[in-house]
């Protein structure tokens, strides 16, 4: 068949065409808001295609879950009932400790540290070779995602968003080569950049004297430092240590906390800076709350309605009003208006 145009342009002249364009899309991608919307446009285009190429593992998963064998779920109901138990029993002495904790802290003259607003997202699919490591979920914009988003799962600190569209967003991990993350050691406080190193299984820990005391085993937990991950959560095990004498800096790797290659769910988290200004709270006021709590446990009062409700109308008579935006969806917050701080805090706060 004869084609229709019997000429075609040099070989040349294309690709300098396409090496241009190249050049133009590197340099204009990210410094202007128009290449930000664009971005932003095709995320979301994009995001269909993640839920259709999805939708056969979560039909079969669907299947798979009603063919499971009727014994096997009358002995994993047995052992949560029996976990359930114990948790219960835990939870007897849960809002004493509380309480206490709140004195003691009262006595230090420490400002209560707020809750953190966290939600659940599913992993629509992966990508994750030697110069790519990232994943997309099923929260975007809708549900209140934003990028530069702190991401956990149970065991530590997964990455943080890049990429934000309406009903998907793209996770960068912790493992990229691209992504490095302030950490310090819980031993010690010893402060340390931790970057990826393109495997899922190591990051390496930059610029890190001979003389600085770190050994294997150490706990690298987020430092805050920057802003961007919360203080305190676990990030990855110091593996291995090597001081080389000819060698200014140590060579030390670490192992993620987080299951970087069997991702499924993550945690999304919003802190408390991006749902209301933070505001210290007076020796005062974190007496008069202290006091408040007994009073409404002593008279079988539920202390999360009494505080909720009083905050309200506080609000109301002081004419505050909220001018950062609540994501929607958002799991409600824990019991106490401050969070109550871990054991380990004790041993990473500074004067």
């Amino acid at each position: 068949m004869k084609p229709i145009f019997s000429k075609t342009s040099p070989l040349g002249l294309r690709l300098f065409l396409a090496v241009t364009a190249s050049i133009m899309l590197i340099l204009t991608d990210g410094q202007t808001n128009t290449m930000i919307k664009v971005r932003s446009f095709m995320e979301t285009a994009v995001g269909g295609l993640y839920y259709l190429a999805n939708t056969p593992r979560t039909v079969l998963d669907n299947v798979s879950e009603n063919l499971v064998d009727t014994g096997k779920l009358q002995i994993e109901n047995k052992v949560l009932k029996e976990q359930l138990r114990e948790k219960n029993a835990d939870l007897l002495l849960l809002d004493q400790l509380k309480v206490e904790n709140q004195r003691l802290r009262l006595l230090l003259n420490s400002p209560l540290r707020t809750d953190e607003y966290k939600k659940i997202g599913e992993i629509l699919t992966a990508e994750t070779d030697r110069y790519r490591q990232q994943v997309v979920i099923n929260q975007g914009r809708q549900e209140g995602a934003y990028v530069g988003q702190p991401v956990i799962d149970e065991k530590g600190v997964v990455g943080q968003i890049i990429s934000v569209g309406e009903k998907s967003s793209r996770v960068l991990l912790i493992s990229d080569v691209t992504h490095s993350i302030p950490v310090q050691v819980l031993r010690n406080d010893v402060r340390v950049i931790a970057s990826g190193s393109g495997r899922s299984d190591e990051l390496t820990l930059d610029n890190v004297p001979r003389s600085v005391d770190i050994a294997k085993g150490d706990l690298l937990v987020t430092s805050g430092l920057g802003g961007r991950f919360p203080e305190g959560y676990p990030v990855a095990v110091v593996e291995n240590v090597s001081r080389d004498g000819s060698n200014y800096f140590a060579t030390v790797t670490a192992k993620p906390l987080a299951s970087l290659e069997r991702l499924r769910y993550v945690l999304l988290v919003w802190s408390h800076e991006e749902i209301h200004k933070y505001q210290a709270s007076s020796p005062e006021d974190v007496r008069n709350t202290v006091q408040q709590r007994l009073a409404n446990k002593e008279r079988g009062v539920d202390t999360k309605k009494a505080l909720v409700t009083e905050g309200n109308e506080n609000n109301k008579e002081n004419g505050e009003k909220d001018d950062i935006a609540i994501p929607e969806n958002l799991p409600e917050m824990n019991s106490n208006d401050h969070q109550v701080l871990p054991e380990i805090q004790e041993h990473r706060e500074e004067d």
